[in-house]
Parts: structure tokens; sequence; C-alpha cells
């Protein structure tokens, strides 16, 4: 007799603040009262595939921990909130595993947590680890993450094809005593190391302790498109930043990059303590149409490029980000520093940035003042900075940039007769504007289309 192996079917798991571990069953009828009842993996009911609905309501649990391929997620209709106390020692709110790769959380209420709202893990390392993998082909979307006690959502090293969509992200940092200096808090809304491919969008990431976006260590191929990022205590967006010697692959990337290939498009930027949008040894990056506003409060500029120290490691390579494409962007600074290349030198002299910035078609608002535009490689560290006609002679770069009186609305749309209107490159990189909708060239300067159509 020939017997034939059929695949198992996927079941949805029930989870209900009235229902009960030990009389449930985990049916709609009988649900579990917790989600680490359903994940307990002594008894090792879920399988690959496996959905896990949670009613309605608030569960205070920690380390919800996906070990298989699996997808949790509110009841259609319903709200459901995990929230995990900040004095839970090391604690996180969702965790999940390499072999958890495929899982998909949505819908879905998430604070607290020691460190993070959700960390996604890996089994690589340097070494005899070379050949692992982290947690990858995850989706999150349609999350509203708040109050953690650090990262809102952690990234770890060769996490790939993560996607992070329709998400909010606020207050991280929680843990933090009030008053702790801005030097010694690390509470970014996404931090990721090393996980390439990821791409983030249409999310609302604000009033984080630190940054609220980066990706760093090597990260490759990272898109971040349409986001608004609001009230960030360092940085709005990092393509790359610093990150210590041991997270980088030495085989894909021996020059240590800290990203490469990465794309930063059509994002809304306001009001950060340092830059808008930063570079740190960033190979060809793409950074274009996106309105930054009110960035650099505290130092910086809202286009900036910045050097990694990468722990003054003496094997670590600290490259200049080099051959950036830097297009379309509006920047509104009221007086602000708007680019700025740094020059340390530090570890016998080390630049931001080799060759020209590559800005052009840009818009640099002089409402509440000029532009400021620095370059420490030529001019030195105490250089008070030069005008837009000194900047283009020196860089031989924003030859059909413009500086006018330009200000937008709260939801970053350009006013009738703006200055930004069709005045911005026609790009392949770009399609659609801050809103998804589609754009008519010529383009527009910043992050919305003043006459964009449905797509």
């Amino acid at each position: 007799m020939l017997l034939v192996s059929l695949p198992l079917h996927a079941r949805d798991w029930y989870v209900a603040n009235d229902g009960d571990n030990v009389a449930g069953d985990g049916t709609r009828e009988k649900p579990y009262r917790t989600v680490t009842r359903v994940l307990d993996t002594s008894l090792g009911e879920t399988r690959d595939g496996d959905v896990i609905l949670l009613r309605g309501g608030t569960y205070h649990e920690c380390d919800v921990r996906l070990r298989k391929r699996l997808t949790l997620r509110s009841m259609p209709g319903e709200s459901a909130h995990i929230h995990c106390d900040l004095k839970v020692k090391n604690s996180v709110v969702i965790q999940i595993d390499p072999e958890a790769s495929g899982s998909r959380l949505s819908d879905l209420e998430i604070s607290g947590g020691m460190y993070y709202g959700v960390q996604l893990q890996t089994a690589w390392y340097r070494g005899d680890g070379q050949q692992g993998h982290g947690a990858s082909n995850v989706l999150l979307e349609n999350l509203r993450i708040h109050d953690t006690g650090r990262d809102g959502i952690k990234i770890t090293p060769k996490c790939d094809h993560v996607t992070i969509r329709r998400s909010e992200i606020w207050n991280t940092g929680a843990a933090d005593a009030p008053g702790t200096p801005l030097e010694q808090r690390n509470a970014e809304g996404i931090d990721n190391v090393g996980g390439s491919f990821m791409l983030v969008e249409d999310s609302h990431v604000h009033d984080t302790a630190t940054t609220g976006i980066y990706f760093k260590g090597g990260a490759s191929d990272v898109i971040i498109q349409r986001n608004r990022i609001e009230n960030a205590g360092m940085s709005g967006i990092l393509i790359g930043f610093d990150t210590s010697e041991e997270f980088f692959d030495l085989e894909a990337n021996p020059e240590y990059y800290e990203a490469l290939r990465g794309v930063v498009r059509n994002n809304l930027i306001r009001n950060t303590g340092y830059a808008g949008i930063g570079l740190y040894a960033a190979r060809d990056a793409v950074v274009v149409n996106n309105t930054i506003i009110d960035a650099a409060r505290l130092g910086h500029a809202a286009l900036y490029f910045g050097i990694p120290f990468q722990d003054w490691d003496p094997k670590a390579g600290r490259p200049p980000s080099v051959n950036p494409l830097i297009r379309n962007n509006l920047l509104i600074q009221h007086g602000r520093s708007c680019v700025e290349i740094r020059w340390s030198r530090e570890l016998g002299g080390l630049s931001a940035l080799t060759g020209s910035p590559n800005t052009d078609f840009n818009a640099y608002s002089s409402h509440g003042g000029d532009c400021r535009f620095v370059d420490m490689r030529t001019a030195g560290m105490l250089f008070g900075g030069l005008d837009m006609d000194g900047w283009k002679r020196r860089e031989s770069s924003d030859a059909h940039s413009l500086v006018a009186d330009i200000e937008v609305g709260r939801d970053g749309a350009l006013p009738a007769g703006s200055a930004a209107i069709d005045s911005g490159a026609t790009l392949e990189q770009v399609s659609d504007d801050l809103n998804g909708r589609k754009r008519s060239p010529p383009f527009d300067i910043g992050a919305v289309e003043s006459a964009a159509r449905s797509p």
C-alpha cells in the first residue's frame, strides 16, 4: 500500500480575556486566556501557518515568542492590546525567532517591554555563525507600538525582507528616567542593524526619544517611503549610522559600509534634534522628494553627511559616503543649516563624503532666514558656512536648485503658486507622492505633488 503524506491544514486559535487556559481548547467557543498558552512549546499545539486571533481587550503578557511561522492578529473588527510592564527585567513584548520566518503581526496595539515592542531575532554571528540567518520575510502591518522601554521595533543582523507598513510608533524610551540626558538615551522608532531589503512605508513615527528610523551595520537595499517622521529627539531618518565592528558581514561588505543602496523617498520629516536625513558611510544612497521642516534644532543639518567611528576599532573601515543621488528635496529650515558635510581630525582624519554631494533640483526655503551650507572637508571645522551661490561654486552641485520663500501646510502640501511646483527633476526612482498619488511630470519638489493623480 502506498502511503501519501497529506499537508496539514492551518488552524485558527482564539484568545480572549474571558477565556480559560485550563478548560479552554483554543476554539472560538472555548478560547484560551493568554497568547503564551497558545505558544507554549511544551504543549506543541501550533503548526506552521496557524493563525492566532485575539479578541478585543488588553493582554498583560511579556515575551510573547513566535517560534514557528504564524500570524498573530486582532479578531477582525476588534482591537487587541498586548502590554508588558516596563519593570519586567529584560523583557520584550513580542519576539520572532529565525524559525518563525514568514510570520505576520497585524492589527495590534503593542506597548511596554523593558527593551523593545517587537524584536526580530537572529542566529547569525561572525565566525561559526556566518551561515545563520535571522527572522526574515516577516510582515508587520497596522500596528500601534508605543511607550516601549527602548526601541519600538528592533531588527537584528540577517533579518531580511521585513516589511513594516501602515503602522504608528511613538513614545520610545519610556524606561528612561525623567531628565535623562539625550546622549545617554538609545530608543529609536525602528532600529535595523544589518537587516537587508527592509521596506517601511505609509507609517507615522513620532515623539521618539532618539532617531525615528535608521538602518545600519551593512544593511542593503532598504526602502523608506511615504512616512511621516515627527518630533525625533535625535534624527529623522539615517541611512547608515555607527555600528560595532563585530556586527558587519565582511564577506558581503568588506569595506564596512554602514548602508548600501538605501532609498529614502516621499517622506515628511519635521522637528528633529539633529539631522532630518543623515548619510553615514552610505554607498549609492538615493534621497529624493522628501520634505524636511525644522530639522537640526540642536546640531548638524537638514541633510547631513556624518562619520561612523565604529567603536574606534582598529580593524573597522569607517568609509566615507560615496555616490549619493539627492534630488527634489524641499528643506524649510527657518534659518538653520540645510546641508553639512563633516570632517574630523580623529584617527588621522576622517571624511564623511568622497566626491560631490550630488545635490540638485532641491528647494531651500528662505522663509525665516537663509539656509547655511557647510563642507568641513575644505573649510575646516570652524567654518561658518556658505550661502547658496558660494555652495554651488565650491561643490559644483545644486545647479538647478532654487532658493525661495516656501512654506507648506501641516500635511506638507504646497500652496498654489509655490516656487516648488513643477521645479523638480522627473526621476525614474519616484512614481508617486507621500499620499500614494501618481506624480505628473515635471515633478514638484518635496514629498507632496500639488496636482497628483489617483493611482
